[in-house]
């Protein structure tokens, strides 16, 4: 029995075949070029609807072993956050022995996953890691970069000559000290630009 056109999945097949069997498709280096294929059950649509329908509302195509093909035993649908978590670009961090993912942590610390790993490449332990408040850290830089950060933590002003007073120093997430003046001016001509359209 033939589907309705289009039918909800369509899109859905036609993009994982792009990605796997089209060499001109902007991601086939991260599917077909690296090895990804599509079981061979999945070339008619109607096996493929068959195997994933239906697809939940807000969820899209997921492999669960991010090296492994697209077949009915290694795909599911899954919300955009737990997508992003199955990623191979996911930073798995390993701290004594364990292994956490970088947003995980960044969700219970509360801060950036940036910020995650860069304490985690500093050599910090997990409380550390987990910690919420902002803290400076250079034990992970190399020498010159200890030199450097220490040299901007005795700064007494910022380099457009605003003091770094308790009211005008600003902590970012990672632990940096920014001016807040120049900060607000140049949140001031950011906001200033999106008005002109720019």
């Amino acid at each position: 029995m033939p589907f309705k056109n289009p039918h909800p999945l369509y899109g859905v097949w036609q993009s994982m075949r792009q990605r796997c069997l089209n060499p001109n498709h902007p991601n086939w280096k991260h599917y077909g070029g690296r090895g990804i294929s599509i079981c061979p059950a999945w070339d008619d649509f109607h096996t493929f609807v068959k195997d994933m329908s239906p697809r939940p509302e807000g969820h899209s195509i997921d492999r669960i072993d991010n090296d492994g093909d697209y077949s009915p035993e290694n795909c599911r649908w899954v919300t955009q956050k737990q997508q992003l978590r199955n990623t191979r670009r996911t930073n798995r961090l390993f701290i004594n022995g364990t292994e956490y993912l970088a947003i995980e942590l960044a969700e219970i610390a509360g801060i950036k996953a940036d910020a995650i790993i860069a304490r985690y490449k500093a050599g910090l332990s997990y409380d550390e890691i987990i910690d919420p408040k902002p803290r400076s850290n250079f034990s992970g830089l190399a020498l010159g970069g200890k030199a450097s950060g220490a040299k901007k933590q005795a700064m007494t002003h910022c380099k457009y000559g605003h003091e770094f007073t308790p009211e005008n120093t600003r902590i970012t997430k990672e632990g940096w000290r920014n001016c807040r003046a120049c900060h607000a001016a140049k949140m001031r001509r950011r906001n200033a630009a999106k008005r002109a359209g720019c």
